[in-house]
């Protein structure tokens, strides 16, 4: 193989790595993998940017929640409208229902695309906005709410009820890891306490096992 050849082929596979590890994490966000997220969170700049692909004509929504539910949730509901522009909508949840349109759209659509089966939208939003409607993302698991509908919003940009198409899944948005390892104590402890059990079983059995030897 000439020279060319290897450095032709070199860059190509560097760029297919490139490609393929674009996002810091990704994950599905359904048991079947329909809704899927990608998102890379860079702490220094205060930006995390999200990716949200749904198995769907109309729109994919994403939330992040302290609680698991609706209640006090940051939402985006991202669509592709009929003229192929992609469009993003900022809402916060005070209850378990309809979400409120924030006054501040602090999701910033970045890029949108549809094709035959799904539907894609791509943001950015501080990690830590310090706004009312708004939750700042923590160095912990978080509640990931989703959702999708068959139709996009109305031109009142009413949300139709996605009804059982919804669900949630605990992730780590600032790190590939945020959950910590179990103390070494609590291991060196249950270590201890199962060998004094073992010893003290032991010592019951003994007058038992004395005649035999004798």
């Amino acid at each position: 193989m000439q020279i060319a050849e290897v450095l032709l082929l070199a860059a190509v596979l560097s760029c297919r790595r490139l490609a393929s590890h674009g996002w810091q994490q990704e994950a599905a966000l359904d048991d079947r993998g329909d809704v899927r997220m990608y998102w890379t969170a860079d702490v220094k700049k205060n930006v995390l940017l999200v990716e949200i692909q749904g198995r769907t004509l109309g729109y994919v929504a994403m939330g992040i929640s302290v609680t698991g539910t609706m209640k006090n949730a940051d939402l985006l509901i991202g669509y592709v409208d009929y003229m192929g522009r992609p469009h993003v909508l900022d809402y916060w949840a005070d209850k378990n229902g309809p979400p409120i349109l924030d006054a501040s759209q602090d999701w910033k659509l970045l890029t949108g695309r549809q094709n035959d089966t799904h539907t894609m939208v791509r943001v950015r939003r501080p990690i830590k906005p310090y706004t009312i409607d708004d939750i700042n993302v923590v160095d912990e698991p978080t509640w990931i709410l989703w959702a999708w509908h068959p139709h996009d919003p109305g031109e009142d940009l009413q949300k139709a009820y996605h009804k059982g198409n919804r669900g949630k899944r605990k992730l780590c948005l600032l790190r590939t890891k945020c959950w910590p390892p179990p103390p070494v104590n609590a291991v060196v402890s249950t270590t201890t306490t199962t060998t004094s059990a073992t010893h003290f079983h032991l010592l019951l059995l003994l007058p038992a096992l004395l005649p035999r030897f004798l």
